[in-house]
C-alpha cells in the first residue's frame, strides 16, 4: 500500500489495531468495519481531490 501510495499507513495501522485488540466483541465484525471505515475514508479523500481539480479548472 506504501508503494502504490494508496493510503496513509498510521490510518491503516490505527483501524487494525482497534480491530485486533477488542475484548469481547467479534474481531472478524470489528476488522471488516474498520476497513471498510478506511475504504470510506479513502473514497472521500479521492472524491474530495477529484472536485478541488474539477472545480479549479472553470
Amino acid at each position: 500500500m506504501i508503494l502504490l501510495d494508496v493510503m496513509h499507513p498510521p490510518a491503516v495501522a490505527t483501524s487494525l489495531s482497534f480491530a485486533l485488540k477488542a475484548g469481547n466483541e467479534n474481531n472478524l465484525i470489528l476488522f471488516g468495519l474498520a476497513v471498510g471505515i478506511t475504504a470510506v475514508l479513502v473514497g472521500l479523500e479521492h472524491f474530495a481531490l477529484w472536485l478541488l481539480v474539477y472545480l479549479s479548472q472553470k
